[in-house]
């Protein structure tokens, strides 16, 4: 089957699908609209566009994307299925375009309508819509809840350098949170820990917290995880999805600490591994902290790999 993905790959979560489906033997076409960059040919343009883009709300860069987007979908073959995932990130002329190129057109939201809204002309474009995001499933009746998946082969590690880790990215209230647990951690004289977060909104925080202005690759993130006992997991106040840290946990046979009370709906959860905190937290509990981790059963495990999310993704 041909297959075209288009999405902003920053993390390059979604690479590792397109990978898969290439072993399946699909013919897949993988655009990442984050590594098209435009270049100044001189400081004048830089000035142009920093003057289009504050008051006349023109972006050259964004422009010059949008028409090399456009460029590969005219050159583009006619595809059997076409996913895109977050809409909101191409112009409504790329995502119509994409319309006239396959049989099969699929969007996924992987974040919040609130913060991702999907296009006015959805019920016309798309043949299915997923979302990761719990409550917008519960609200919208056209979405289809799709977690994140596996996407690392089962590899415990059974003597983690870190009691815990995390990492996240600018968000001042799940930076305070953050800040908080540091502290309980310092007062339990716990200082194996790593907790970074990068281009910071919060910079009075807890000094063992690392503050960077840089991303982690995806398979440096993924050697903490498995370097740690215990992950932490900080959903933002607008969404409900589940992050990945839940699914390299299960792969990595990890505890977690989250203020994400949504989990407790999946088969997976279970308090032995799982903690639920509020963002008013005080302390961690000590049983917790010390117990092991408990393995989730085969049967479900499986429910949440890459195969599996695969699978759904392509019965439509």
């Amino acid at each position: 089957m041909k297959i075209s993905i288009f999405v902003g790959d920053v993390w390059k979560f979604n690479q590792l699908i397109a990978n898969h489906l290439k072993k399946q033997n699909h013919e897949v076409t993988f655009i990442d609209s984050s590594i098209i960059n435009f270049a100044y040919k001189n400081n004048s343009q830089r000035f142009k566009n920093f003057f289009t883009k504050t008051f006349l709300k023109k972006n050259i860069k964004t422009n010059f994307r949008n028409n090399e987007l456009v460029k590969i979908i005219n050159n583009l073959p006619y595809q059997d299925y076409i996913l895109i995932i977050n809409p909101d990130d191409f112009s409504q002329e790329v995502v119509n375009l994409l319309r006239t190129k396959t049989t099969k057109y699929v969007a996924h939201n992987y974040d919040c309508l609130a913060r991702h809204p999907l296009p006015k002309n959805y019920a016309e474009l798309f043949d299915k819509i997923f979302s990761f995001d719990i409550q917008d499933v519960k609200d919208y009746h056209y979405l289809n809840l799709l977690n994140n998946y596996i996407y690392v082969e089962k590899n415990p590690d059974t003597n983690p350098k870190n009691k815990m880790f995390m990492i996240l990215s600018k968000s001042s209230e799940r930076e305070i949170v953050l800040n908080k647990i540091a502290n309980i951690l310092d007062r339990k004289n716990i200082n194996n820990y790593e907790f970074i977060v990068a281009y910071p909104d919060v910079t009075n925080v807890n000094k063992n917290i690392k503050l960077i202005n840089y991303t982690i690759s995806l398979q440096g993130v993924a050697e903490k995880v498995k370097n740690a006992e215990i992950l932490i997991d900080l959903v933002r106040s607008n969404q409900s999805g589940l992050s990945f840290r839940f699914f390299e946990a299960m792969a990595f046979h990890k505890k977690i600490i989250t203020n994400n009370k949504n989990v407790k709906l999946f088969d997976f959860y279970n308090p032995n591994n799982i903690l639920i905190i509020d963002d008013n937290i005080t302390d961690i509990d000590d049983d917790f902290l010390n117990n092991t981790y408990e393995p989730v059963p085969e049967n479900i495990y499986k429910k949440y790999t890459i195969e599996a999310w695969v699978k759904t993704i392509l019965n439509v």
